[in-house]
């Protein structure tokens, strides 16, 4: 199980959902309370399970004005995770695509935007998974196969990039090593 810190609560990630646990729910709430406009306060939204209001407030932050093509990437993969979340999966792939193409806008090859499009596929593989479930809950056998196929290599791809390019921090490797061994198992269960 991998564990960080946001909003100064402790996080943890469930090893079979790959979904956030957060420890202390009402402080975390306090926070996005305090800080609405933060646009941290997306993800925070989505943990609670707030989906409505953290699509509301990731719409919102990706319409702020003047956002280089990399933040506007970071809060596109926040709000595709909150799509992911509500079930509209193919919504959120689209973001999440969208989002990869805008890390390579400014310098595709600067430490920032490979760090962003790392995560970019780290979610896009866990909205994956998620899809694979949800065609596999609904019968759709060879569909959830193939969702999965991407999934995994998505979650390889992060992985890679995160390993070589020697600036992710320990945690954000633990994040995506996780998430790696977790499709690896090819368990459409859950």
């Amino acid at each position: 199980m991998s564990s960080f810190e946001a909003a100064g609560i402790h996080v943890t990630v469930d090893d079979e959902t790959l979904r956030e646990q957060v420890s202390d729910p009402s402080a975390l709430a306090r926070w996005c309370a305090q800080h609405p406009q933060d646009p941290r306060t997306v993800g925070y939204l989505r943990m609670l399970g707030r989906l409505d209001d953290a699509a509301i407030a990731g719409r919102l932050a990706l319409a702020a004005e003047g956002l280089s093509p990399v933040m506007r990437a970071v809060r596109r993969a926040r709000y595709a995770h909150v799509l992911q979340w509500q079930g509209a999966f193919v919504a959120a792939e689209e973001q999440l695509d969208l989002a990869a193409e805008e890390t390579g806008l400014e310098d595709p090859t600067s430490p920032s935007s490979m760090s962003v499009l790392a995560a970019v596929f780290q979610h896009r593989a866990k909205c994956r998974f998620e899809h694979a479930q949800a065609e596999h809950r609904d019968g759709r056998r060879e569909a959830a196969a193939h969702r999965w196929q991407e999934a995994l290599e998505d979650a390889r791809r992060a992985l890679f990039m995160r390993e070589h390019l020697g600036v992710a921090a320990d945690q954000v490797l633990a994040s995506s090593r996780q998430t790696l061994a977790r499709l690896a198992r090819q368990d459409l269960a859950v």
